[in-house]
């Protein structure tokens, strides 16, 4: 019976990863224009080294948040951030901060995976590309109202659907990418080839922590009652940092073999398919299972994100509404926006708004969690609130 419970207590914390996980599998990690954007440029330090520390980054900030989670409970990442700092005006600044943030991040990646998945439906069936949008946006709509219990199912069922995929991206083309990759790997390309200088290259590459922690706000309501032990965040924490950190190396040292001609390429992954692997068109297929799966995991946890937060707000306004219809409403405006936002390309959407978005938010949100939580830790602690086993006194 107990190992059991183990083992449905593993599932439901492989959830909470998987959650995590699909979030950062969107549009850019997809295509590959992200993985290129953030690594590629960076030299050789790029491809093996960069995405191991960011995984590490990743680990070490999953802890501090789930921990928070698993102690005080918090119904939005709201409430999360206002445990971890207590004085008003930093409840105001960083309350602040994350709700753009959030809103940010929802309107820049929403409209990336619309449009990335318009165009990929267009080229390989011919859909047109408003007809792309409606299918695409009405199924994020349906999956992101049903719940907290349904976003964690899709998330591991997506997931589960990404890694696959995943791998056979790995498998049809890592054979052929390790002679050139090992090639440039061994040539020792400096960051300075491209530009950049030593802490400009390391700043950049590691900010895609960032996005590996797209997925913490929809599973702040999501973990209630799953995260319920140190073992549980270590697990989660440790999942979730290998899954992005070992899927963006493989597709790091793919790439790497097109160095530096890839640099230029518009959808990297599709360009691996069709000049590192043989398999032809049942690949392309195959690749856009993928792309599609990224983009409809990555924005239903966005929009779950979003109308956990804002429906309480709503409510107090719109009294005599229902829960859905609160919900709804705030999931329409928002698909709505970013159908809009879409238009401008995806190019264009990953280059200066991804760029720009992890340079400002990884530094203000996440650096400071360092400190800020083993002091909120440290103190609860002092003070009574929490006791030996880092519980709340009752």
């Amino acid at each position: 019976m107990s190992k059991g419970k183990n083992q449905s207590g593993f599932a439901a914390v492989f959830s909470i990863c998987a959650v995590m996980f699909s979030a950062y599998v969107g549009p850019g990690f997809a295509s590959g224009t992200q993985t290129v954007s953030y690594f590629l440029n960076k030299g050789y330090i790029g491809i093996i080294i960069g995405p191991l520390v960011a995984g590490l980054l990743c680990f070490v900030f999953n802890l501090l948040l789930f921990e928070i989670n698993r102690i005080y409970t918090p119904n939005t990442y709201r409430e999360a951030y206002n445990t971890i700092y207590r004085s008003k005006a930093l409840q105001a600044f960083f309350g602040t901060f994350k709700e753009i943030q959030v809103i940010v991040v929802v309107l820049i990646a929403l409209s990336a995976q619309i449009s990335t998945t318009a165009i990929l439906l267009n080229t390989m069936f011919g859909l047109p590309k408003i007809a792309g949008t409606v299918l695409f946006c009405a199924a994020v709509l349906m999956l992101a109202l049903w719940g907290a219990d349904l976003l964690r199912k899709v998330g591991t069922v997506l997931g589960l659907c990404i890694l696959a995929i995943c791998a056979y991206v790995a498998v049809i083309c890592l054979g052929n990418a390790t002679p050139d990759a090992l090639a440039y790997l061994h040539r020792h390309v400096s960051y300075t080839e491209y530009g950049f200088s030593g802490p400009a290259a390391w700043f950049s590459m590691l900010m895609i922590v960032v996005f590996f922690m797209n997925g913490y706000e929809a599973c702040v309501p999501a973990s209630i009652g799953i995260i319920r032990t140190r073992k549980d965040v270590f697990v989660e924490s440790l999942v979730t940092a290998v899954l992005c950190a070992f899927s963006t190396m493989i597709f790091t040292f793919i790439f790497a073999a097109g160095m530096p001609d890839v640099l230029k390429e518009e959808i990297p992954t599709l360009w691996a398919i069709d000049h590192l692997s043989n398999a032809g068109f049942i690949s392309r297929i195959l690749y856009v299972v993928f792309a599609i799966s990224a983009m409809l995991s990555s924005s239903v946890a966005f929009i779950f994100t979003v109308c956990n937060r804002f429906e309480p707000l709503i409510e107090k306004v719109w009294t005599k509404s229902t829960g859905f219809s609160r919900k709804f409403a705030i999931a329409m405006v928002f698909i709505l926006i970013c159908t809009f936002g879409s238009s401008f390309g995806l190019l264009n959407i990953i280059k200066y708004g991804y760029g720009t978005f992890t340079t400002i938010v990884g530094p203000v949100m996440l650096i400071p969690l360092i400190v800020s939580v083993p002091y909120r830790l440290w103190k609860d602690k002092k003070d009574g609130i929490l006791n030996e086993n880092y519980e709340l006194n009752r």
